[in-house]
């Protein structure tokens, strides 16, 4: 049996522990409330509470593994310290694999059709941040590294027309670049299955409809007041290509971000 800790049980990680746990893994999986640790151990996961500002605490049994999926955001200003702490324990662990749930955002505001090999041009801290972690676990010769940028998250209960019904968007000629959460989940476990190392993948799925188009069409299926649009004479034009991560894995993202 393979074992998996995820680091950092939200959103994403949560369903990933519990998808994966029902696919017959080994799951440890932190949090960071006692609360939230409950939760989790009456789904069967391997639960830790484990304080993300301070990693200086016993980490053997959480990090005795053979994965390590970081799910992290990088929300906290030392994030890369974290991770460099996080990292010397990885060393003297049994982990072989990192894979580390990084953005798109990392592309910052280039254009065009972005693929791996698009430099990074980060545009906020915490985006640079998020590069600063991916070369910390790409240099360690000690394990193997993979990591997955991806887009716009959506899923139950999170879709940005909630936050987008009836305020003003100024940019409704540039393109969606979402993932929906199924298509983590399922991506994520077909990783695992492989010996795939040393890799960056985008997640993005291939749809990319103009915003104005999408997200007023989104708010009409949910029955939410629609946005008001205000063009940008200046879009930016940017397409988010998976088609790496499709060939390597042989995969087909679902139709899930089409709503009617």
């Amino acid at each position: 049996m393979i074992k998996i800790a995820i680091l950092g049980c939200g959103w994403l990680g949560l369903p990933l522990a519990k998808h994966l746990l029902q696919s017959g893994y080994h799951v440890n999986g932190s949090t960071t409330s006692i609360e939230k640790q409950k939760k989790m151990i009456d789904t069967g996961i391997n639960s830790f509470v484990l304080d993300l500002d301070n990693l200086n605490n016993d980490l053997d049994e959480f990090l005795d593994v053979d994965e390590l999926i970081i799910t992290i955001p990088p929300r906290l200003k030392n994030h890369t310290k974290t991770i460099q702490k996080l990292i010397s324990k990885i060393e003297s662990s049994t982990i072989k694999r990192v894979i580390y749930t990084s953005s798109i955002s990392v592309y910052g505001n280039t254009a065009g059709i972005i693929t791996e090999k698009t430099a990074t041009s980060p545009v906020r801290s915490s985006v640079i941040q998020i590069i600063e972690t991916e070369q910390l676990l790409f240099n360690n010769p000690k394990f193997k590294t993979n990591i997955i940028r991806l887009g716009g998250l959506i899923g139950p209960n999170r879709h940005p027309a909630y936050h987008l019904s009836g305020k003003i968007i100024k940019t409704p000629n540039e393109l969606i670049n979402l993932i929906d959460l199924e298509d983590c989940i399922t991506i994520i476990e077909k990783l695992i299955k492989t010996n795939i190392t040393n890799e960056v993948y985008n997640l993005v799925n291939p749809y990319h409809p103009k915003k104005g188009i999408y997200y007023n069409e989104c708010c009409e299926y949910l029955k939410l007041p629609l946005p008001i649009f205000n063009d940008n004479p200046n879009p930016i034009i940017k397409e988010v290509s998976s088609e790496k991560i499709c060939e390597s894995l042989n995969y087909v993202f679902k139709n899930n971000l089409i709503l009617s």
